[in-house]
């Protein structure tokens, strides 16, 4: 029994006496297991493990510290013997990066505003289109019908009859005289109708006109200046209506078109006005009658002119 524990205390003291001599040495009987890491050595036994520090690589790395401080070192002095500034360095690298920054943005900014051009110019692209489109159908030369709008001077004046009273020769008496509120000749309407053409004298008018010879002298036409386009004439037939009270109200007669848009008319307005009965007239004394028993409606045919412009010219300058 003493004998084992003596064997034992044996076994402990080489143990001890190992690990005293030293970490990359270690005395053992048993079988020993090397794994080597980056770093560590890790000596594996049957009963114990020991980590021992690979003294190589420790010094390795304090190689490369004591090589990056040398170089810091080295950078230091190259900077000092040149003059340069440091914070003057890192000043000027902030302020070409802000500088960078902002031609960013204005780069950016651009890229946008050239979209937005862009975008503008296709809408006014079709607006230009459009306008185009309108120009050539107003003055389409082919069209046959075209809706007119224009003011008429008609040769007579809607009447406008009331009772007026006035002494009469009996003192402290009164008559009741016929009288128009709506005295003269001229009445001005507005009118809206369609000119039918009926002959086109477009190539008539823009014809080049020479001299013409009358016996054996010869009569020159005075020069006028040419426009830059030709423009279209024709004669046709008009048909409208005006007033307030369209359907008793129509116009027709000839129309001469001239310079592509503008018409003028002579013609017949056939209205229906109130007029006085046969009896009756302007300054008629009047007993016991009224407005309404000496007045009646009546369809009356009077001349008059007019001048209209082209609904689709119309429509082309209002856009």
């Amino acid at each position: 029994m003493m004998k084992k524990y003596c064997l034992i205390v044996g076994f402990l003291l080489a143990m001890a006496a190992g690990a005293a001599y030293g970490q990359d040495t270690v005395r053992l009987r048993d079988t020993v297991v090397l794994l080597r890491t980056d770093t560590v050595v890790v000596r594996r036994t049957d009963t114990v493990t020991v980590r021992v520090v690979d003294s190589a690589m420790i010094r390795h790395v304090q190689e490369r510290e004591a090589l990056m401080a040398e170089k810091e070192k080295f950078y230091k002095e190259i900077f000092t013997k040149s003059g340069v500034d440091q914070n003057k360095i890192e000043a000027d690298r902030d302020h070409y990066r802000h500088l960078v920054d902002s031609l960013n943005k204005l780069v950016r900014e651009a890229e946008l505003e050239n979209v937005r051009k862009e975008e503008a110019n296709k809408y006014l692209l079709q607006r230009a289109k459009d306008a185009e489109a309108r120009v050539a159908e107003a003055t389409n030369r082919k069209k046959k019908v075209r809706a007119i709008q224009g003011i008429a001077m008609r040769f007579y004046r809607t009447p406008n009859w009331e009772v007026r009273l006035q002494p009469a020769e009996e003192a402290g008496t009164y008559n009741k005289v016929l009288r128009n509120r709506n005295a003269g000749n001229i009445e001005f309407d507005f009118v809206t109708g369609a000119s039918v053409m009926l002959w086109d004298l477009t190539q008539y008018f823009n014809k080049d006109i020479k001299s013409v010879k009358i016996g054996e002298t010869n009569l020159k036409t005075p020069e006028l200046r040419k426009f830059d386009q030709d423009f279209a004439y024709d004669v046709g037939i008009y048909v409208g209506f005006g007033g307030s009270n369209l359907f008793k109200n129509f116009y027709v007669g000839p129309s001469f078109r001239f310079v592509d848009f503008f018409y003028f008319t002579v013609g017949v307005n056939i209205a229906e006005y109130n007029v006085l009965v046969s009896g009756y007239g302007e300054g008629s004394i009047l007993k016991s009658e009224t407005i309404d028993d000496v007045t009646a409606k009546s369809w009356l045919l009077k001349p008059f002119l007019a001048l209209s412009i082209d609904l689709d010219f119309l429509s082309y300058i209002k856009k």
